[in-house]
């Protein structure tokens, strides 16, 4: 539960506040790192999602690292699609059927090797959810990645 303090004076003078900030950063900050290098092996492993790991960073990132979250913003690689998400949670028209045709042909190529009932029952009622959940995200425009990140 922790120790509560009345006021902010006996805050300041225990030098709690500033102890659990920085304990914060830290903690935000490897979450970030931890989620970075989640989203790296999503980039190179078929149906790990990279994106997802990657929105978790920014998240962290936010919170504790100012130049990691410029970073993200303005990687080559991670960037667009990012700051299309940190701007309005928005994703480009592409990127959907992207991430749409790969979940699905990663869930019906699992469902065709898998043989027990409750994976194949659970399996398409989540990509049912999570391509629900892609569609109604606001469509980014094509160009939005051009004007650059909001930093």
């Amino acid at each position: 539960m922790g120790i509560r303090f009345a006021d902010d004076e006996m805050r300041a003078k225990f030098g709690i506040g500033a102890w659990l900030s920085s304990v914060s950063r830290v903690t935000f900050a490897g979450l970030g790192l931890l989620f970075v290098v989640m989203g790296g092996i999503g980039v190179v492993v078929p149906g790990w999602p990279a994106t997802f790991f990657f929105i978790l960073a920014l998240w962290a990132f936010k919170r504790s690292n100012k130049r990691m979250e410029t970073w993200l913003l303005t990687n080559r690689v991670t960037g667009p699609t990012l700051t299309d998400w940190d701007r309005n949670g928005s994703i480009k028209k592409r990127t959907k059927i992207v991430a749409i045709t790969l979940l699905w042909v990663c869930m019906g190529s699992t469902l065709w090797l898998v043989s027990s009932t409750t994976v194949r029952v659970i399996l398409p009622t989540i990509g049912a959810v999570v391509t629900v959940y892609i569609l109604t995200r606001p469509t980014a425009p094509a160009d939005s990645a051009k004007r650059g990140p909001r930093l």
